[in-house]
């Protein structure tokens, strides 16, 4: 496996690398798909080095130039393979941060390099969101007959916290559900014209996954919530596909970016919806607080 051999490589490299070629080093290997996804220019914009920083990096590994480096990392995305074995996920995160927490001095030091992971998490979510794109998600959301949402394990809450937020804004927003062990009652009430908003991180629910596929067999549009580019949910939304980095020092890995891509395209959807929207949010809320849910509320006026 060429491009965890070279991932090993540049991990044994990297304390002898000056702090430009160390920059480039970590991001390589925190983000090993955008090797195989970017050009050498775009990558270097990204890590915040100079395009000639890939280069040396290349040579420093024994490589002829940034070429093969890349090689290596589109041939491990063709063949399948996870950048980090999926089975040791959980583990490789819980020694990870492990070690961060032993870097600082005390929980609270552990805390500031926490936050600044996650920050980062959502300003690389930001750096890859397109115009187009947005708004064909946030139109598609407002206009369909039916919004479906599935996520699994970690990815749930995301998924939850869209249904959740978008049921207040429009009618028919369903939630995928399998307690009772039928998952495949999702796509009961799919038809064409419905949307179907999928989350899922790496290794890829299959069940997302299967349910996405078939949706869209059914004439459902595809909206993807998830890791890296070349996730296998990228080939049903196409450009639908929100990619936002997982990889932090929360435990197994973070969602505040998948859950800030979902409070997005609410936001944007409800903003298409306009006043109609604002009428059933207010409406939905009356409800809420008339049933006695909140400790302290006031009748609104």
């Amino acid at each position: 496996m060429e491009s965890d051999q070279t991932s090993a490589a540049l991990a044994a490299l990297l304390p002898e690398l000056g702090s430009q070629m160390a920059g480039a080093a970590r991001h390589v290997l925190a983000h090993p798909e955008d090797v195989a996804v970017f050009s050498m220019r775009e990558l270097a914009r990204r890590a915040g080095v100079p395009p000639v920083t890939m280069v040396r990096l290349a040579q420093r590994l024994g490589l002829p130039g940034y070429a093969e480096l890349r090689r290596r990392y589109v041939d491990g995305v063709r063949a399948g393979r996870l950048f980090g074995p999926a089975a040791n996920r959980n583990a490789d995160a819980a020694r990870d941060i492990a070690a961060a927490a032993a870097r600082n001095s005390g929980a609270l030091g552990f805390a500031g390099e926490f936050f600044a992971a996650e920050q980062e998490i959502l300003r690389r979510t930001a750096a890859r969101l397109d115009e187009a794109a947005l708004e064909e998600a946030a139109g598609l959301l407002a206009q369909a007959r039916r919004v479906h949402v599935v996520g699994r394990r970690t990815t749930y809450p995301a998924a939850f916290a869209l249904a959740y937020a978008l049921r207040k804004a429009r009618p028919d927003v369903a939630l995928a559900d399998d307690a009772a062990g039928a998952p495949e009652a999702f796509l009961e009430d799919v038809l064409p014209g419905d949307v179907v908003v999928a989350v899922t991180f790496a290794p890829y629910a299959r069940m997302t996954q299967n349910l996405a596929s078939a949706a869209a067999k059914s004439g459902a549009r595809i909206i993807g919530i998830t890791d890296a580019p070349t996730a296998p949910l990228g080939k049903l939304a196409g450009r639908l596909l929100f990619v936002t980095p997982t990889t932090s020092h929360a435990f197994p890995e973070s969602a505040v970016g998948a859950l800030a891509m979902g409070n997005l395209l609410v936001a944007l959807t409800v903003a298409k919806l306009g006043a109609p929207a604002q009428r059933r949010i207010r409406a939905n809320e009356r409800r809420i607080v008339a049933s006695g849910e909140y400790l302290e509320a006031r009748t609104a006026r």
